[in-house]
């Protein structure tokens, strides 16, 4: 039975991945300026759908964030902030949501992107990585987490030696967190507002102009 419960959660994951990434290039062709709306509503509705099976089946756990768990993001979320100064002030990044990329961005900023990149990218990717693989396959252990962050880095075409362990050291920031919290919501929070850093610095640079 454990076996097909791996098995199950597995199988889950990897319709998260091919059914919502491919739905949603299906709708703009890669190009965030076509159908936003559409976008958005297809890829919300099949996360919740996908949430909701996953919940349904025991696979993944989350609920209203604790004192402890809220503490637990606050920390997080400042360590993988210091991570990436660091990173920054000794290589240099490439990276389609860094600072950099969207102050080149000529036609302005599809809200389809901000939503993907805010909400809808982080909850797939911690509904997949931390909620499945490390949660319901690698039954949290610390041995799931650090190979999970592993394939996390992989995932996310890291360029060169230093972009791979900037990347798995976010993973496992964020694996940290799911497995001491046992709340999906917690690593789900802290990459939203991880990947909200860039736009934000991009909005107050566009608004001083």
């Amino acid at each position: 039975m454990a076996i097909f419960n791996k098995c199950h959660a597995l199988f889950l994951g990897f319709l998260v991945f091919a059914i919502v990434g491919a739905a949603g290039y299906s709708i703009n062709q890669g190009d965030y300026f076509q159908h936003q709306y559409t976008f958005i509503v297809v890829k919300s509705l099949l996360l919740f759908l996908s949430f909701g099976y996953a919940k349904w089946f025991d696979m993944i756990s989350f609920g209203i964030l604790s004192k402890k768990q809220l503490l637990l993001f606050i920390g997080t979320f400042l360590l993988t902030v210091l991570v990436n100064i660091g990173y920054h002030a000794f290589f240099s990044v490439s990276s389609g949501a860094s600072a950099q990329h969207l102050e080149e961005t000529s036609k302005g900023l599809p809200l389809s992107f901000i939503v993907s990149v805010t909400v809808l990218g982080p909850i797939q990717e911690e509904l997949m990585f931390r909620g499945l693989l490390q949660g319901a396959i690698f039954e949290n252990s610390w041995l799931g987490l650090v190979l999970t962050s592993s394939l996390f880095s992989f995932m996310h075409e890291p360029y060169d030696v230093p972009s791979f362990f900037y990347y798995l050291l976010g993973g496992l920031l964020l694996g940290f967190a799911y497995k001491k919290s046992q709340n999906l919501w917690v690593s789900t929070l802290v990459h939203m507002s991880y990947n909200s850093l860039p736009l934000l610095t991009y909005f107050i640079k566009i608004m001083k102009r």
